[in-house]
């Protein structure tokens, strides 16, 4: 079961992965810089185990607690507070030294609609779950409460959820938008490798990001 999901949401996610040992193997990389990078999986781990997915990124991992609303960082002596590395999480990790280094790992490509569980009201890191498209508009994400499928427009204007997202520029070491284009975003689409943070209004929601 997914840890932040609710019941039915944790189904789907649970057939996605099963779907996911059925796929060809790929290689997924994630490129990061020094400092901070918040950052998401494309594919589903062949190996889960945060050591084997972030290798020497493990070292400093965080991943966010959305009910606790508070980080959890990976420890190599208690991983099982950690929990693996799920498709559509995302993940804070730190590259200590200068230029660009890739977060390498296999893993099978899933690629397609997926529903990501925002359990809570408050904030909820979200990872980008597809190696194709690389990109999503954010007004073309869904939102659900497991009777209601709204667009993220109708999202917003029901009180569901804010109008944009946040995901954090390593460049400037500051965040910006992705959001609907009424909002006047700095970004409107979402990206591979990529961790945002989405805000919801009320509990136990779903966003479903559409694939090709």
């Amino acid at each position: 079961m997914h840890r932040t999901g609710i019941a039915f949401m944790a189904a789907v996610l649970v057939a996605v992965t099963a779907a996911g040992a059925m796929a060809a193997p790929v290689t997924a990389n994630i490129p990061v810089t020094q400092g901070w990078n918040l950052v998401g999986c494309p594919a589903v781990p062949l190996n889960p185990d945060p050591a084997a997915v972030m290798g020497q990124y493990s070292a400093l991992l965080l991943r966010w607690d959305p009910f606790a609303r508070q980080y959890v960082q990976f420890d190599e002596f208690a991983p099982e507070d950690f929990g693996n590395i799920l498709l559509g999480d995302g993940y804070w990790v730190f590259k200590n030294s200068a230029g660009v280094g890739t977060i390498s790992y296999s893993g099978a490509d899933v690629s397609g609609d997926h529903w990501i569980s925002l359990p809570k009201a408050g904030w909820t890191i979200v990872g980008y779950p597809n190696m194709t498209p690389t990109s999503k508009a954010y007004e073309a994400l869904l939102v659900t409460n497991g009777i209601e499928t709204k667009s993220m427009a109708d999202a917003v204007a029901a009180g569901w959820v804010q109008d944009f997202a946040l995901v954090w520029d390593s460049a400037s070491s500051s965040y910006k938008s992705v959001g609907l284009p009424d909002s006047f975003p700095d970004l409107e689409n979402l990206e591979i490798n990529k961790g945002y943070w989405f805000f919801t209004l009320v509990d136990n929601l779903a966003l479903i990001i559409p694939g090709s």
